[in-house]
């Protein structure tokens, strides 16, 4: 599946959500605190994240033992910047390679 597909297929869902909040709405100057809700929700899908690799570090599990609450609580991270982008309309894939290049050029002398 490609990122555009997958970006669509999260739009179509968010558009279908019929809870007691709007799951998409298309950011603006005028409705910024939508943006604010969702970073207030992606940092807290980090938190939990964050959380379960503080939990393997300190020896309460192993990694093996908690890589599927991982997978599941990144996913959870990624639908949310997902959600952003399609809301405040970044169009991922051409604003990463603009960033590569970017990058590439600042650590140029650090690159192999």
């Amino acid at each position: 599946m490609t990122l555009d597909k997958i970006k669509e297929q999260q739009k179509i869902f968010d558009l279908r959500y019929k809870g007691n909040i709007e799951f998409y709405e298309q950011i603006t100057n005028e409705n910024i605190e939508v943006l604010e809700h969702l970073i207030v929700c992606m940092l807290g899908e980090f938190g939990e994240f964050s959380n379960i690799v503080k939990k393997i570090k300190r020896g309460d599990f192993s990694l093996l033992d908690k890589k599927d609450e991982l997978d599941e609580e990144f996913i959870d991270i990624f639908i949310y910047m997902i959600k952003i982008s399609n809301q405040l309309g970044i169009n991922i894939e051409e604003t990463y390679l603009k960033k590569m290049k970017k990058n590439e050029e600042k650590f140029e002398k650090f690159l192999k």
